[in-house]
């Protein structure tokens, strides 16, 4: 069995006092964003849900819910409409009143922690649920920020490197359009940092938390895994198995309580190695810049991977998961930047502390 026992962690004033820098950085940004979106949909906080004109019948929909009028944006929008219907009854007591509206009920009813916090269980009035999800999102930054600034000080590297999720275009996109990934991302590096420091009983909860508001963290969690058993020689049952069953337990019910004839094949956004990539590439070379926003993605995956095998760390392990990953995405995900810098952004926070720590290379696993 791994070690269970939990570790005080000593912090000095010091440390304390960059700490609490780091989270005003991190509020500071997210309530900018924001500010931003408010501005931009003239003081609708609705605009953050970004409901798409080109589906009339969820908006019309979501405006009987709220019972006014709200913003819309182009096409068929972002994420954030989706997590809303999902807040007002995240456990599915009555499926056919907002359920119903999800395009892939499976795929989204999945990442359960975020509607589920936002809405205090579905206990808030629909109104308010639209700014604690912005909120929720803000303290997810906040969080996040501060579990990177700790496990790049556990490196060797200084708290500010813990920038490197609040900055990522990724994690920012995510914030944007209203996705889960900040809420999961910040669980999973609170995961990581607690391990790190010897308190695994912490770290299980809140990978468990990371899983269940993004399936997809399970590579990262498996990760982990495969570092703890590279470093202590013993297979970390607890750590894996708590949130892979979670996330098993959780899929069950809603095959239990939602009809979805599509099940796995509501997954779209996995096909052969490398394809999603050159179908993309079109799309890339029509713009320099996005073509070296891209770039930039392509050669970081490979760098972490050396990286992790040079001086391997549970953060780079976590990460490891996502370069595979991406190699299996399909043209959907990789078309445009804002989705597939969204998809992997633990490969940039990971590689970004990692490469710029000082920490001394420990020995190869294997």
């Amino acid at each position: 069995m791994d070690e269970v026992r939990e570790l005080p962690v000593s912090r000095s004033t010091p440390g304390r006092h960059r700490e609490f820098a780091v989270v005003v950085v991190a509020l500071s940004v997210g309530l900018l964003i924001v500010a931003a979106s408010l501005r931009q949909h003239d003081g609708d906080i609705a605009g953050m849900l970004a409901l798409g004109q080109d589906n009339p019948e969820l908006v019309a929909h979501v405006e009987s819910v709220l019972a006014r009028e709200v913003s819309t944006v182009e096409f068929l929008g972002h994420d954030g409409k989706y997590f809303f219907l999902q807040a007002l009854d995240p456990f599915y007591l009555s499926p056919s009143e907002h359920a119903v509206y999800l395009d892939r009920p499976l795929y989204r009813a999945q990442r359960m922690l975020y509607p589920t916090i936002a809405s205090v269980g579905g206990l808030l009035p629909a109104e308010l649920v639209l700014w604690t999800m912005a909120l929720t999102k803000v303290a997810a930054l906040a969080v996040g920020t501060v579990a990177a600034a700790r496990l790049s000080r556990q490196l060797g590297g200084s708290r500010w490197w813990g920038l490197a999720f609040l900055l990522n275009p990724g994690v920012i996109f995510e914030f944007d359009l209203a996705g889960a990934g900040v809420v999961g991302f910040a669980a999973a590096l609170c995961g990581t940092a607690l391990l790190e420091e010897g308190r695994y009983r912490s770290a299980v909860a809140w990978f468990t938390a990371a899983v269940l508001a993004r399936e997809a963290l399970l590579l990262y969690v498996a990760g982990v895994c495969l570092y703890r058993l590279w470093q202590t020689h013993r297979i970390p049952w607890l750590l894996g198995a708590v949130p892979a069953s979670s996330a098993v337990a959780w899929a069950a019910y809603l095959r239990f309580r939602l009809d979805s004839p599509d099940g796995v094949t509501e997954v779209q956004e996995f096909g052969p190695p490398f394809k999603g990539m050159l179908d993309s590439l079109e799309n890339w070379v029509d713009d320099p810049v996005y073509l070296a926003a891209i770039g930039g993605l392509v050669v970081v995956m490979p760098l972490l991977l050396v990286h992790a095998w040079r001086r391997p760390s549970a953060l780079a392990f976590g990460a490891i998961g996502f370069v595979l990953m991406a190699v299996l995405m399909t043209q959907q995900v990789w078309w445009r930047f804002s989705d597939i810098s969204r998809a992997i952004a633990p490969v940039v926070t990971a590689y970004i502390i990692t490469a710029f720590s000082p920490q001394t290379s420990h020995k190869k696993p294997g």
